[in-house]
């Protein structure tokens, strides 16, 4: 009795931790809807690596902190089709970046960020900087 109430006390609670996850999967179909519908969001572009699980973890940490919803790509999931796409409207050669999208588009590619290893806070004000929280 006591293994079913552990077991579901665990199961509740990854749950209510995945529902309050503030970093969402897009496809590419979905990132295309966004853009076309000139939506401002963070997008972070990633390739899940080390370097992208870390960047990813903080970038997850910030948004959850501030409340704000970011969405992320798999490159490793996209066709060539779909990557050639992609890299033509945000040409990168850096496999985990996050861009700072603005009415459709990115404003400059000067405020990416592609460092793995950049800490809480400078990703805080980075955001900030950007106008993505307050």
């Amino acid at each position: 009795m006591k293994n079913k109430i552990l077991l579901i006390t665990t199961i509740l609670l990854l749950a209510s931790a995945c529902s309050s996850n503030n970093l969402k999967k897009l496809s590419f179909e979905k990132l295309n809807e966004k853009l076309e519908n000139k939506d401002s969001f963070v997008l972070y572009l990633t390739n899940e690596d080390e370097y992208g699980t870390t960047l990813k973890n903080t970038l997850t940490s910030v948004s959850k902190e501030n409340d704000l919803k970011t969405f992320y790509v798999n490159l490793d999931k996209l066709s060539d089709s779909e990557l050639d796409s992609l890299n033509e409207k945000f040409t990168f050669e850096d496999e985990n970046i996050i861009l700072f999208i603005k009415d459709g588009s990115e404003s400059t590619v000067l405020s990416r960020v592609d460092d793995p290893y950049i800490s809480h806070d400078k990703l805080t004000n980075e955001l900030k900087n950007q106008g993505f929280i307050k």
